[in-house]
């Protein structure tokens, strides 16, 4: 079986920092009232986005925070 190699530190950190900006983004422009189901299951797709978008060689800030907001 191949293992797959684990992000380094520095590199969740930066995650969970785009992350934050991107969630951050997010409910300036949603509605009130999101509960905390939705904010973990909307906040997990954000990561997998951005994790997805890293994994493929994406390292522009901008363009990984747009992927995690990408149709919500």
């Amino acid at each position: 079986m191949l293992k797959r190699s684990s992000p380094s530190p520095k590199i969740m950190s930066e995650v969970q920092s785009l992350s934050d900006e991107a969630w951050n983004e997010f409910t300036a422009t949603s509605p009130e009232g999101i509960d905390y189901i939705a904010e973990a299951s909307l906040r997990g797709l954000m990561v997998t986005r951005i994790r997805r978008a890293v994994a493929r060689g994406e390292a522009d800030r901008r363009a990984l925070r747009e992927s995690a907001l990408d149709g919500l």
